[in-house]
């Protein structure tokens, strides 16, 4: 009998025993899927605060951040800040896309204040004068590409370059591209040179300065409202009218760098941003003068010409140190010029360097310098230079200089024509030398 109570003992240890060791081994299999699938447990305040147990948490690292659907929303790297162009070699090579040819037309035009009156004589022409001040108006069109290219071409032969010259830009450069009316030769125009291109038809590089700018109240333009700033520096003040389109890209931005550099700032000024397209700016010299642009029309674009932004012009030659071939400076024909009167009137004897007919102006200021005939800019004449114009017939006109940004204006003078004229020394002089 105790022998059979010790042979059960024995069976029942033994299968304990293989139970246990089956139960060990099911332990050791892997978790189960589902249990992935389970909510994580909530955070503590501690952990949502970075406190745990009275001390701060362990900084967590973050990840590419995701959308609604799981997409990682990876941010494209803020461009590089733009860098002065070289003048002495050539710019790089510009890449655009078909998409690439949307932006904005602007079109525009310098204006002179408080120009001369007309001589007032019987045989006047008013038509022909109103005809010929049309035809000499400052007028530019701006092509502005959202994609951060600008192109800027002189529509009017009054400029002191010839007409369909273009100033081309491009948001990664600071500084212009000039490109000849051919558009097969260009140079580079470092940060600077703009006022002495306009002033003296030179290229010469002048420091940009740091300008000081207020905001200046709104307004209203080509139906946009408008904000207004004023950018302020040793030269003068600018009052820059400027609307804000979205979406319409850094071309705006471009045409901002290139009016602020011509009050001496600096083209970095925050006056200068994406999405703002100026429609107008006005200037006031120190310590007087001054000149306005105006936008007349600003036309959204889907179709601009590629070929018109590249910066610089595809396949056009680069050059160092030259201009566009010189215009003549006479800005009328004989036959237009020969209109401002009904009739020849012969008045008091010409002086003794008069020519035998219309007029001969002599420069000897240091810059470029305007002729106008009843307040009509007829040529410029280049510093220490001199101009004949052939055309005006005999008579009484309103003769008067002036500079392109207004600098210098001499006060208008009757005189009677054939005649010659001087700026300089003496404002108008008849000849007497």
């Amino acid at each position: 009998m105790m022998r059979s109570l010790a042979v059960t003992a024995t069976i029942l240890s033994l299968a304990v025993a293989c139970s246990e060791k089956k139960k060990s081994e099911m332990t050791k299999t892997e978790a189960s899927p589902n249990a992935g699938l389970l909510p994580a447990p909530l955070a503590s305040a501690g952990e949502l605060t970075g406190v745990v147990g009275g001390h701060p948490a362990e900084a967590v690292t973050e990840g590419i951040p995701a959308d609604s659907a799981g997409r990682l929303v990876v941010h494209d790297p803020d461009p590089p800040p733009p860098e002065p162009a070289a003048v002495d070699r050539p710019m790089p090579d510009d890449a655009l896309s078909a998409r690439d040819g949307v932006g904005f037309t602007l079109e525009g035009t310098w204006q002179w204040g408080d120009l001369p009156a007309p001589a007032s004589v019987p045989e006047l022409a008013p038509q022909a004068i109103h005809q010929a001040l049309q035809k000499t108006e400052l007028q530019v069109t701006a092509d502005l590409g959202s994609t951060g290219r600008m192109r800027l071409s002189f529509d009017s032969p009054a400029f002191p370059l010839p007409t369909h010259t273009e100033l081309r830009a491009r948001s990664s450069y600071y500084g212009h591209v000039l490109v000849w009316p051919t558009g097969m030769t260009y140079r580079v125009l470092a940060p600077g040179s703009l006022r002495a291109m306009f002033a003296e038809r030179r290229a010469d590089v002048a420091s940009l300065m740091r300008a000081k700018l207020t905001a200046s109240g709104t307004g209203s333009l080509l139906g946009h409202k408008t904000n207004l700033t004023t950018i302020e520096t040793s030269l003068g003040a600018l009052t820059l009218e400027q609307t804000t389109i979205s979406g319409s890209g850094s071309g705006g931005e471009l045409l901002c760098r290139l009016l602020v550099e011509l009050v001496g700032a600096d083209p970095a000024t925050d006056a200068c941003r994406s999405d703002r397209v100026p429609l107008a700016a006005r200037y006031r010299w120190t310590p007087t003068g001054g000149i306005s642009f105006v936008a007349t029309s600003l036309v959204e674009r889907k179709d601009l010409s590629l070929g018109s932004l590249y910066t610089p012009p595809a396949g056009a030659t680069f050059t160092s140190g030259e201009l566009p071939p010189q215009a003549s400076g006479v800005f009328l024909t004989q036959g237009e010029l020969a209109q401002f009167r009904t009739r020849p009137v012969r008045g008091a004897p010409p002086g003794p360097r008069a020519p035998g007919e219309g007029v001969t102006a002599e420069n000897l200021t240091s810059s470029l310098q305007y002729l106008l005939l009843d307040g009509v800019a007829v040529a410029w004449v280049k510093p220490r230079e001199r101009q004949y114009v052939i055309g005006p017939p005999s008579g009484r006109y309103t003769v008067s200089f002036r500079d392109f940004f207004g600098t210098s204006v001499s006060p208008p003078a009757a005189l009677d024509l054939p005649a010659f004229v001087r700026v300089g020394s003496s404002d108008v002089d008849a000849g007497s030398k």
